[in-house]
């Protein structure tokens, strides 16, 4: 409660804004902002913060996201986002934690959009929420730090605006120096409360606790210190420089140098991070890293420093590592060994015994290191540039290193190529992968043959030849200057096929010139632009972006238009693919959770997000996306009606839970828990669910990533106080959910009424006290299929349904020796497959399967859409003759009863293959959306009802053909003759339009799967 007044306290005090007198403030954007999200940052990450016990880790970025993760693992915790709006409106450069890592405080380019000035956020870290801010700072926010006792805030701020400290708890300011030559740098607070802070004007500060200037020095002539650390006894200051490589180590509090530890062997242009360590075992050790590099590393592109304007409220960050090391030199083919690593060639240097011992160099990051932190358990973390942060253990290992989980085009962007309609790509994601081949009509990714169709971007044409431009700030257009942003580098171009004009990719822009280098349209970039292709006569281009991104623009009218983006996650290849507009489609292996919608509410609000998965049937629509690339017109803004809804979507909070043991009894646990009693068989607790005006629809609970159960909304109660302001509230949801064997991860989604979106509840990871990984050994194969001919009327009956079941149930039965256990087989046809009879055979099997066992479920017969909801109909044999939409709904089995039915099948893994015929060849969303909600590998096939009448061998229908050939070998194998569920899935895909073209028909056939951790299981085993 206390800590509750405090914030509060905060809010109500902000800072005067000073100058802001009179002024109208505007809002930050309200219109919709898509944003990719991949559970790690996607641009250079700034700064790091520990909260005192070393649990917690604080991390921001570029790419707008405070991220929270555990330690010592680095397991994601949460994402915080602060309101965001074009170009770097909302780039984070600073970060701090409170001691109990309650509060996260941030900021950098942060609120001068709409208000004119500056400000600092403040998170509660355990609800996401913004608590508070601090406004009216008139520079971006370069650093914070939090002094031990927690008592002080200190900000380091560009321009030539200082430093400023309140008091933490209130807001109250406590002292400030304006006093400073350039931007300030780092700060770091002592035990005694004394603070030092470094400036771009060479001069490192000390003050004591009251704010008392004792000490000033230029520790090196010409020279720009950046880094700093107070040693753990207090007595010594570590300093580093963003232009030499050399540290200062300062006697404290006169700042006289004491040492210089030896930087022999290093190459690079600083050491801006500095930092001392513990080894754990008593011994203090110093760190030092920046742009450091290792004699006979490959060195990148001199001169290519990108220093923002130093002018108060001109951005001031001084060094940006994203960009300052571009290495243009590296080599853009691909290395003969797909699998080797790209070499950490940035380094931490490590000195022994307080820096006076030897050296020790670790190969730590792709990128520049912005910042060394010291962990309270020894050893350090360290923000890098790759992105993504690392951990360097107590003894100097290299213990967990940056995971950037986005493309690099950094290298490769000159890979990057295009067929003349656009509509195919060829790239290199990352300087240790293979060149691969995107379709975008098909969907298809895969590895990319040599094609000389396919043309990327040129430096001259037809009276236009441009010189001196890579990573340049000074690019030459036919020996003349090229005018750019102050501070701007152009890093790719791309002359137009008639020699009318230029595009040219920076660090901050798309630029298109006409031949005489007059400037007509400028677009700002998701990052840096590393590669440029042209196609349609020099009417379409299509860009290498720093966030990951491939994206197409239409060049029209002498104007730069985005078309539409495409991200790649390289781990997995997962895809996805999007309109400006939002309208989006995925791989088939997923990849619809990798971006989302971010909406701003107020200045001191916070933002509300949702991703695609949760919009996913209001937002996927794959033939729009292939359109939009194609230049057809988009359709109405979808974003902008789902604004509403996006912000009014119900919330869950976590209310109580417990763990049922085999007696019965049930004792409570902590929804922040990690372990849970061995013997635990089922999870016990309730939800307690937010209506913010669009109504409650159901809660789904996933476990382990599938679909476990599916509660309908309770109902509505008044509250207890009564008169005209009665509101309406939920009772909890209340969910009991069986426990799989090994670890278990629980999450929960809560949709609106209309189901059209969802929201994230609570979830938590568990494991069983003295387990640490799922039992070996492997389950039964459970098949149930169901196959529909018969439906008393020959104009809708059909002729391969049933002997298609029996087929796909042979061949898995076949397929399945030296794989399962055993075989469980259930086969309903024509009047057993009922609807009664089919929901009663997913309830038996419910009651049969166990969480070590495969379930596939197989249905083939007629299906239906409904219209005006989207949402699948499977029609039972017992439909009879409904005379409207709506008592077809209520005789039909619905996708809602399909998911409550497998939503109580236990099986960790699952495979649905939906073989349905439709009166009308039609799209498959709904049924991409049935994969989405289940979290089971789905592959479905759409065919008209003519086309069904016809079989591929007069056996089979086409599907049934194809699932057939996958499982006798056809499909991918492993060195152990395994046929996996995702080589299934992807060669039936790939297959059954091929055999439909043969019979001069045309039927398509989706796989999906929704799981974010890709985890294949094997579905037959083909003899070697």
């Amino acid at each position: 409660m206390l800590r509750r007044l405090l914030l509060a306290c905060l809010l109500i005090l902000p800072l005067p804004l000073a100058g802001a007198a009179g002024q109208g403030l505007a809002e930050p954007p309200q219109q919709p902002i898509l944003r990719i999200e991949t559970g790690a940052h996607t641009a250079p990450v700034a700064r790091l913060a520990t909260d005192a016990a070393g649990r917690l880790l604080a991390s921001v970025s570029d790419d707008k996201t405070l991220r929270l993760w555990s330690l010592p693992d680095g397991t994601p915790r949460g994402v915080l986002r602060p309101p965001i709006g074009p170009a770097e409106e909302g780039e984070l450069y600073a970060v701090a934690l409170s001691a109990d890592g309650s509060r996260a405080f941030a900021a950098g380019s942060t609120g001068r959009a709409w208000d004119g000035f500056f400000s600092i956020y403040v998170f509660d870290t355990q609800t996401g929420r913004l608590a508070a801010r601090l406004p009216g700072l008139p520079a971006p926010v370069q650093h914070l730090a939090v002094s031990p006792d927690g008592t002080r805030l200190a900000a380091a701020l560009g321009g030539r605006a200082g430093i400023r400290v309140w008091d933490a708890r209130s807001g109250r300011p406590v002292f400030e120096d304006t006093s400073y030559g350039g931007p300030a740098r780092m700060l770091a607070f002592d035990a005694q409360g004394r603070l030092a802070s470094t400036a771009a004007d060479g001069k490192v500060r000390l003050y004591d606790a009251r704010g008392r200037k004792i000490a000033e020095r230029a520790v090196l002539a010409n020279a720009r210190p950046f880094g700093l650390a107070v040693s753990p006894d207090g007595t010594l200051l570590a300093v580093g420089f963003e232009d030499r490589l050399r540290i200062e180590v300062l006697a404290l509090p006169d700042l006289k140098t004491v040492a210089q530890p030896d930087v022999t062997g290093l190459q690079g242009e600083g050491l801006p991070a500095v930092t001392w360590a513990s080894d754990g075992r008593g011994g203090v050790q110093l760190y030092a890293a920046g742009y450091a590099r290792n004699e006979g590393a490959p060195q990148p592109a001199a001169a290519t420093l990108n220093k923002q304007a130093e002018a108060p409220g001109a951005g001031g960050r001084g060094i940006r590592p994203p960009s300052a090391q571009p290495e243009a030199a590296r080599p853009t083919a691909v290395p003969a060994a797909p699998s080797a690593a790209l070499p950490r060639r940035f380094v931490i240097r490590r000195w022994a015994d307080f820096g006076l011992g030897p050296a020790q160099d670790i190969a730590a990051a792709r990128d520049s290191i912005a910042q060394l932190l010291p962990l309270p358990q020894g050893g350090l973390a360290f923000a890098a540039a790759d992105p993504g942060w690392g951990r360097i253990a107590p003894d100097g290992r290299l213990a967990l290193p940056p995971r950037p989980g986005t493309a690099e085009f950094r290298a490769t962007g000159d890979s990057l190529a295009v067929s003349e309609d656009g509509m195919q790509l060829r790239f290199v994601a990352r300087a240790d992968l293979p060149p691969l081949a995107f379709d975008v009509a098909s969907g298809q990714l895969g590895r990319a043959p040599q094609d000389a169709s396919m043309t990327g971007g040129s430096e001259s044409g037809p009276g236009i030849r441009l010189t001196q431009w890579r990573n340049s700030s000074q690019p030459r257009l036919n020996g003349r200057p090229l005018a750019l942003g102050e501070g701007e580098f152009a890093r790719s171009v791309a002359v137009l096929p008639d020699g009318s004009g230029f595009l040219l990719g920076t660090d901050t822009h798309l630029r298109l010139f006409d031949a005489r280098g007059s400037l007509l349209d400028a677009l700002p970039g998701p990052g840096a632009t590393w590669g440029l292709a042209l196609a349609g006569h020099g009417s379409l281009a299509v860009a290498a972006h720093a966030d990951g991104t491939l994206r197409w623009y239409g060049l029209a009218g002498q104007k730069i238009a985005e078309r539409a983006a495409f991200f790649l996650q390289p781990s997995s290849l997962r895809w996805v693919m999007w309109t400006p507009e939002g309208l989006f489609d995925h791989a088939a292996s997923g990849g619809q959770e990798l971006v989302g919608v971010h909406l701003n509410e107020g200045r001191a609000a916070t933002p509300e997000w949702a991703s695609f998965q949760q919009a996913y049937r209001a937002l996927y629509a794959p033939a729009a996306v292939r359109a939009r690339v194609s230049g057809e017109m988009p359709r109405a803004d979808v974003l902008a009606g789902l604004r509403a809804k996006i912000g009014h979507t119900p919330l869950a909070r976590a209310g109580e839970i417990c763990a049922v043991l085999p007696d019965g009894s049930c004792p409570a646990l902590d929804w922040q828990a990690a372990v849970l009693p061995a013997e635990a068989t089922a999870l016990r607790f309730s939800v307690l669910p937010q209506d913010r005006g669009l109504g409650l629809g159901p809660l789904d609970v996933l476990l382990n990533g599938r679909i476990a159960a599916r509660i309908d909304a309770p109902r509505m109660v008044a509250d207890a106080g009564g008169g005209s302001g009665t509101r309406a509230e939920a009772t909890p949801f209340q969910a009991e959910v069986p426990l799989d064997p090994g670890p278990n991860t629980v999450t929960t989604r809560l949709y609106a009424a209309d189901r059209a979106l969802f929201s994230e509840g609570p979830g938590l990871e568990l494991r069983r006290e003295g387990q640490a990984a799922p039992p070996p050994g492997a389950g039964r194969l459970v098949v149930l299929a169901v196959g529909v001919n018969d439906y008393g009327d020959a104009a809708r009956n059909l002729r391969y349904a049933v002997p298609d079941a029996r087929t796909v149930v042979e061949a898995l039965r076949t397929g399945s020796a030296g794989l399962f256990e055993g075989v469980d087989t259930t086969l309903l046809l024509d009047a057993e497959a009922s609807r009664e009879g089919v929901l009663k055979a997913l309830a038996d099997a419910a009651r049969r399967v166990r969480p070590q066992d495969t379930f596939v479920f197989y249905v083939a017969g007629h299906g239906v859409r409904v219209e005006d909801n989207g949402r699948f109909l499977f029609l039972p044999a017992d439909i009879g003759a409904p005379r409207s939409m709506a008592e077809a709904a209520r005789r039909a089995i619905d996708d809602d009863a399909l998911i409550a039915a497998l939503a109580r099948i236990r099986a960790r893994d699952g495979f649905l293959l939906i073989d349905t015929c439709y009166a009308g060849q039609i799209a498959l969303d709904s049924l991409s959306a049935l994969g989405n909600e289940t979290g089971r590998f789905l592959l479905a096939a759409a065919s008209s009802v003519q086309e069904a009448l016809d079989s591929y061998d007069d056996r089979n229908g086409v599907f049934a053909y194809a699932l057939r050939e996958g499982l006798q070998g056809r499909a991918a194998r492993d060195e152990d003759g395994r046929v996996s569920a995702l080589a299934l899935g992807e060669y039936v895909s790939r297959r059954v339009p091929e055999l439909a073209a043969e019979k001069r028909h045309r039927q398509n056939a989706v796989f999906r799967t929704a799981t974010r951790d890709l985890r294949s299981f094997p579905m037959a085993q083909v003899a070697k």
